[in-house]
């Protein structure tokens, strides 16, 4: 089976085309902070003269931007091509690239952390949102894994059996609350 894997969930661009479970086109963007100027680019690379048949995305949490690049450009593929989809979360993308090591794992966004407390199995809490003040003091009393070289192989195998999602039902993971929706609760 050949799967499209598609990671923009935060300042880099990994788009990953896979034949089982052996890499066969590849494209990264590093640290870009345009990431819609080279997402399209990156996956006309490693699709010309390719087909897949599943896409996997992750859906954040992450850059506000690049997680709605990502679901949408792979929302759009899997619809207009009728190819199946699955999304996973960018925090579960750390756990199984670490072997599903328990422990907490945190995305920083510049403004704060992303945080998902794993036990050896899963998830064991909702995601949360720290404040950089928040997240030092945090810290302070719990080991965080803040990076991990992500293994998209590992993680393939890890999520293969997990079902199919419909593509309209694939959405951003949003775990801080924007501007707008935090002056609401004020």
């Amino acid at each position: 089976m050949k799967t499209l894997f598609i990671d923009t969930h935060l300042f880099n661009i990994d788009i990953i085309l896979f034949d089982d479970y052996n890499v066969i086109a590849e494209a990264h963007v590093v640290d870009e902070k345009h990431n819609s100027k080279f997402l399209v680019p990156a996956l006309k690379k490693v699709c010309d003269n390719h087909s897949y048949d599943q896409i996997i995305v992750v859906n954040g949490p992450g850059s506000f931007t690049g997680v709605r690049l990502g679901v949408t450009i792979a929302k759009t593929l899997a619809f207009t091509q009728n190819i199946p989809i699955k999304s996973i979360s960018s925090l579960d993308l750390m756990y199984y690239s670490n072997d599903s090591k328990a422990g907490i794992y945190a995305i920083g966004d510049g403004n704060g952390s992303f945080i998902g407390e794993y036990n050896n199995e899963r998830l064991i809490k909702n995601y949360y949102y720290l404040s950089n003040q928040e997240y030092q003091h945090f810290i302070n009393n719990q080991a965080v894994t803040t990076s991990v070289t992500l293994n998209y192989e590992c993680v393939l195998k890890k999520i293969n059996n997990v079902p199919y999602e419909l593509p309209h039902n694939i959405n951003p993971l949003y775990v801080k609350l924007i501007g707008v929706e935090s002056d609401k609760k004020s």
